[in-house]
């Protein structure tokens, strides 16, 4: 039976393990326990001039680092479910140690990203993917049995999008994801499990400091069941941030021995193989520099014989460097680091005392000083520093995914046994009172963060607070802006570090004919009413968001959605919304609008279908046609040329004066209806508009027609603005064709010249009012 096991992605180390009767931390292929989260593509030559792309991944593509960092990567946890525009991506492309080209997706919106490698889009998701896909082949390999499932540990901090592209990333790796957990509790699980015994209540602070990440959580530890109380932290500080600074006093430190002003210059223009070679052997100096002042009072970097200045002459890196220089340089990290650890404290209303143990984890947990901040706070008796503080992450996972595989191996004897059983059927051991004893019950997580939505006003409106317990699901009631709105544009934010951050858009499309059916029988008061829409935003136990949506008035109407996370369906809305921005600032025709609304709807269609719903991949086909689809919409609406209202017209004719056409124009005016909706639908510009000259032109060979449709939308303009007219119209018509048919063309004469002068005012007057497109939400 394929086996589960517990992965710790982590933004510089990565480790895997497995729960049987103990922990085991499973070896890679290169015998390590830990496997570095880096990746580098290298292009192998075939046969001939071909050439295929090699993914090489951990301590291999590390070392590659020095040769290729162009096309190597490393800590792209820190770029999963990120946005171009975030500002620390930003910052990350800017700087000197950047290697690798961030960009858009070509595909997707700046609210997503890729990395070029080769000249190739990659986004974090299918580099984390390589990592993961690695590790599985490892794990199957040491264990020598398949693996089909996993629990992924993701910092606690970590949004919606960021654990959805966590959750793409393991699926792509061919893992079946069974939790993603929050890493402070799997470190709280490896913790509690030793530690905490059935009847006893502890509430600890996991204090985690890795790589990339600072997370932090409080959880009550009881009879088993893990409780979040709150989280906290800041995703964008860790062990690298560190290192920069370490980096940054040795070049100051180099810069001032040679009187150099501008170090990063002269890096710059070394050449490109020195440079990437001095770049790649000081984040290796640096590092290792770090790891060593945790247990020595100094440390040295030293890198020979590789920098030149401009006049040929070697400029040497020999630092030294103290642990008091180390601590005041990292000093700022520090303080954020503990002023967070208050915050977090005072969000869910704690003391310090009311902390009965901090348990320190990740590789940073181990520098003096912060292990000194953490015991100011809370008293040197309550800190502990986990005894595997680079494996703890990884055990707690193990022990989670064993708790939730359908099978186990029995501590008694190892034979296989069930969750569902109460004692082992071959040694009688009572697995019921082991599971009570040291198992993980039950794990209660929170939301990591507050939830919103925006208004058609802009106000924001909270739908779910931070740290409400999982799973949770909330349901709200909102009021579209107008009574004859098809459109829904709904869109959802955190607040992460008190910043806005897009959890996704949440479109869709409302059935006009449903909605007609339902006010058929009202009263016009009512008819006139914008309907509600009841809106529900689960949160699971993974903090995974899922969006629902219904009418309140027509439960039954199915509503098509999607909540998009800045891939390809999201660019073409943002496409089609900008689109809608500047036909309301066009003042568009209302016939105009409503052609355009009806293909609106029918794109909307079309977007919710780009993403394949098991890959997470674009289908280009679909992209391609909704592409094509906007721009149409986009240039016949700029030329006014309105063909769902041709249509429409066009029908009318033919149902209310059918007697005025032989059965022959009958035919041809059918044939080219059918053939103008087919166009709207999958045509292009050009065969659309072709199709609407050619049921115009044949239209206009029927010029009694026109003037009888003229007539006739005047009297239904009337019926809607001034009733009492309205009879007077619908007359005119009657007469013209009794008169038509009988010949009497002196009477359809004088009825036209009384009728047409009436007919030419109601149309200027209310025939040329402009519309807007609806899509907002209010409370």
């Amino acid at each position: 039976m394929p086996k589960s096991i517990g992965i710790d992605l982590g933004t510089t180390n990565s480790a895997a393990a497995i729960k049987k009767v103990h922990i085991e931390i499973i070896k890679n292929s290169e015998g390590d326990l830990i496997t570095p989260s880096c990746l580098t593509v290298k292009k192998k030559k075939l046969a001939g001039l071909i050439k295929r792309q090699e993914f090489i991944v951990g301590k291999h593509a590390l070392e590659w680092i020095k040769q290729d960092p162009v096309n190597t990567v490393t800590a792209v946890k820190r770029l999963m479910g990120r946005s171009f525009t975030n500002p620390e991506v930003q910052k990350i492309i800017s700087g000197h140690r950047q290697f690798n080209t961030i960009t858009c997706q070509s595909m997707g919106t700046e609210n997503s990203l890729a990395i070029l490698l080769h000249e190739k889009e990659y986004t974090p998701e299918q580099i984390s993917s390589k990592i993961l896909k690695k590790m599985h082949k490892d794990a199957e390999a040491f264990l020598h049995d398949a693996i089909e499932y996993a629990v992924i540990t993701v910092p606690a901090y970590f949004n919606d999008k960021q654990k959805h592209a966590t959750r793409t990333a393991a699926s792509l790796a061919g893992l079946k994801v069974q939790r993603l957990l929050p890493e402070p509790t799997a470190a709280a699980i490896s913790f509690g499990v030793d530690q905490v015994k059935n009847d006893e209540a502890k509430t600890i602070m996991v204090f985690d400091f890795g790589g990339g990440t600072f997370d932090l959580s409080v959880l009550t530890i009881s009879g088993g069941q893990f409780i979040e109380q709150g989280k906290g932290g800041n995703m964008w500080l860790g062990g690298e941030d560190i290192d920069r600074k370490i980096e940054d006093f040795v070049l100051s430190e180099t810069a001032r021995e040679y009187d150099i002003g501008d170090i990063a210059q002269v890096i710059d223009h070394q050449e490109n193989g020195v440079k990437n070679r001095f770049l790649g052997e000081l984040t290796a100096a640096v590092e290792q520099a770090k790891i060593n002042l945790s247990d020595q009072d100094e440390a040295y970097i030293e890198l020979l014989g590789l920098l030149k200045d401009q006049d040929g002459d070697l400029l040497d890196v020999d630092v030294a460097l103290t642990r008091k220089q180390f601590e005041e340089i990292i000093r700022p990290v520090v303080k954020n680091a503990m002023e967070l650890t208050r915050k977090l404290l005072d969000d869910i209303h704690f003391t310090p005392d009311l902390i009965d143990n901090v348990l320190l984890v990740g590789g940073s947990s181990k520098i003096p000083c912060i292990i000194r901040a953490v015991k100011d706070i809370f008293g040197p008796d309550k800190v502990l520093v986990h005894e595997r503080p680079m494996l703890a992450i990884a055990e707690g996972a193990a022990i989670l995914s064993h708790r939730l595989s359908d099978t186990y191996e029995c501590m008694g004897c190892g034979n296989t046994v069930s969750q569902s059983d109460i004692v082992c059927s071959k040694c009688g051991f009572d697995l019921e009172k082991h599971i009570i004893d040291q198992g993980v019950f039950d794990i209660v997580h929170s939301a990591a963060h507050d939830y919103y939505v925006v208004l058609e006003n802009g106000d924001k409106y909270l739908f779910i607070e931070k740290n409400t317990p999982l799973p949770c699901e909330r349901t709200e009631v909102f009021k579209l802006v107008h009574s004859d709105q098809q459109l829904v544009h709904i869109k959802f934010f955190n607040i992460v570090n008190d910043k806005y951050e897009s959890i996704g858009d949440f479109w869709l499309d409302i059935d006009t004919e449903d909605v007609n059916d339902y006010r058929r029988d009202l009263s016009e008061e009512i008819r006139e009413l914008p309907l509600s829409i009841e809106v529900t935003l689960k949160i699971d136990e993974n903090n995974l968001v899922e969006v629902a949506a219904s009418l309140r008035e027509l439960p039954g109407v199915e509503l098509t959605k999607t909540l998009s996370r800045g891939k390809a369906d999201e660019k073409l809305f943002m496409a089609l919304e900008d689109m809608i921005n500047e036909s309301n600032k066009n003042e568009y025709s209302t016939y105009t609008i409503d052609d355009m609304t009806t293909r609106i709807v029918s794109i909307i269609k079309d977007i919710h279908s780009v993403i394949d719903k098991k890959t997470g991949e674009i289908i280009e086909p679909i992209y391609n046609l909704v592409e094509m689809k906007i721009d149409k919409t986009k240039r016949l609406a700029e030329e006014g040329v309105n063909c769902y209202s041709l249509i429409y017209y066009a029908q009318s004719a033919l149902q209310d004066f059918s007697k005025a056409f032989s059965s022959k124009n009958q035919s041809l005016m059918k044939k080219k209806i059918k053939h103008l909706k087919k166009m709207n639908l999958d045509g292009t510009y050009e065969e659309n508009l072709d199709a609407y000259n050619d049921l115009d032109t044949f239209f206009d060979s029927f010029p009694i027609i026109n003037i009888l449709m003229d007539i006739t939308s005047a009297g239904e303009l009337c019926d809607e603005h001034e009733p009492s007219r309205s009879p007077k119209f619908y007359n005119a018509v009657s007469t013209i064709m009794e008169a038509t048919l009988k010949e009497n063309y002196e009477l359809v004469e004088s009825t036209l010249s009384e009728i047409q002068p009436e007919v030419k005012k109601v149309l200027q007057q209310y025939d040329s009012e402009t519309g807007t497109i609806q899509k907002g939400i209010t409370r």
